[in-house]
């Protein structure tokens, strides 16, 4: 299941050493400031334990605070915590032996735990002996840091650092604004190569001055759902019965669940695709069009392509494809669990894989599916999963060429063209990363 894209709200924190230096400088790094989420992840736990407030530092309130959880979420299914603690020791790696390599001091989130620990290099009497005197301070000086009781004056540079990190917090969660579609088409094509029309398969949804129409789900549907143990297929969720006779809830007030049924929210992972999108289409971003799952219309998706982002459940136009797709993933809402059938097995493949509690390999599932659009004018990609990891999984394979070229390659056809396709991912939580993703089963047809 999607969650609710919530926004951080880091308030000012008077601390002025050397850690909070450092993390302005992380955050402000090449390694860091194309990851918004990340740098959200990094700022959250250090600024709580910067206030001395590390009893707050665990799974659950990361989850709730940074990627809108519920408060009694299960991370045991939803491992989207630790898969982000993964990626984030990795990339602190890679800073502090790239462009971090000279920093006197290192941060680290050890296994285990998301309490980050600051580690001086070098000796104490060296330490000293390298800072300049106050009168002497630089803002540009990136070794000479100011010492804990110094309160230098930050130039440029710091005020730059500062910057990026709004804008990066921003970005973290901006899915109003992208549902909005506010970005410029000049500023989307700025600094971005132009995709490889040869590319098997952006250039299915990338056509020449033909409009690709991205649909981000309702969470919020998601919820209700959830809330009312019902399920709402496409023809209610268009007339918005739905939202006027709603059901009897579980744990929520009829006032809460009428707001879900209102308000608009989208999963956060959906943001980072089409932040990822935008990428990959460089000066082709102006074809992008952005859609809440609840304002699209039929007329929509019979125009150019479509890129439908989550399951049925949070998204009903894949109701429109389901039917004549191999793989379908649906919610088992009695036993609290999200199944994916395959409708035909072959070879060793399973009629139905489960992701559930009781997995002790916590294993998710993400569904990448390419279908023949309704009007015949162009191609829909459907990237949907188990749950927010199994939707990330799917993703990460497609904008990964390492993965996806190889793949695209053994499907082709004899004339080397690309057929329609659907390829199920599992992933595993086990170690907080669902983007290692396998092929577990494939389908190709004509049409």
């Amino acid at each position: 299941m999607n969650g609710i894209a919530s926004q951080l709200e880091i308030s000012p924190v008077p601390i002025d050493d050397q850690r909070w230096e450092l993390l302005e400088r992380i955050i402000a790094s090449p390694s860091f400031v194309k990851s918004p989420r990340l740098c959200g992840f990094l700022t959250l736990i250090c600024e709580l334990s910067l206030q001395n407030r590390d009893d707050e530092i665990n799974e659950l309130n990361i989850g709730e605070r940074l990627f809108g959880r519920a408060r009694n979420y299960d991370p045991s299914v939803d491992g989207i915590v630790r898969s982000h603690a993964s990626r984030l020791r990795q990339r602190l790696e890679q800073y502090f032996s790239e462009e971090g390599a000279t920093e006197p001091m290192r941060l680290s989130i050890p296994k285990g735990g998301y309490v980050p620990v600051f580690e001086p290099l070098v000796a104490p009497d060296a330490a000293s002996e390298a800072i300049p005197p106050e009168s002497h301070s630089s803002p540009s000086a990136g070794a000479g840091l100011p010492n804990n009781s110094a309160t230098a004056t930050k130039g440029e540079p710091a005020r730059l650092w500062l910057w990026i990190l709004s804008v990066a917090l921003a970005l973290s969660c901006g899915c109003i604004l992208y549902l909005v579609d506010f970005a410029r088409p000049a500023a989307r094509a700025s600094a971005q190569p132009i995709p490889d029309r040869a590319h098997p398969l952006w250039s299915k949804l990338f056509a020449p001055d033909s409009p690709i129409t991205v649909v981000c789900s309702d969470t919020g549907l998601t919820i209700l759902e959830n809330l009312t143990h019902s399920n709402v297929n496409l023809a209610d969720y268009l007339s918005g019965d739905y939202r006027t006779h709603l059901g009897s809830s579980v744990g929520a007030t009829p006032d809460v669940v009428r707001t879900l049924a209102e308000h608009r929210y989208t999963s956060i992972v959906d943001v980072e695709i089409v932040s990822k999108l935008y990428r990959q289409a460089g000066s082709a971003a102006s074809q992008i069009h952005i859609h809440y799952s609840r304002d699209v219309r039929l007329s929509d998706l019979k125009t150019g392509s479509v890129l439908l982002l989550g399951t049925q459940e949070g998204t009903p136009w894949v109701e429109l494809y389901a039917n004549r797709m191999n793989f379908t993933i649906q919610h088992n809402r009695q036993w609290g669990a999200f199944s994916v059938f395959n409708r035909a097995p072959q070879g060793n493949e399973l009629a139905r894989y489960e992701a559930n509690k009781q997995d002790p390999l916590h294993k998710v599932y993400g569904l990448v599916a390419l279908r023949p659009s309704l009007g015949g004018s162009g191609n829909v990609l459907i990237l949907e999963g188990t749950s927010m990891a199994g939707t990330e999984s799917a993703a990460d394979f497609v904008f990964d060429d390492t993965r996806l070229l190889p793949f695209l390659d053994k499907i082709r056809n004899p004339d080397q063209s690309i057929p329609f396709f659907e390829v199920l991912l599992q992933s595993s939580n086990m170690n907080g990363d669902a983007s290692q993703s396998e092929i577990v089963a494939y389908r190709t047809s004509a049409q």
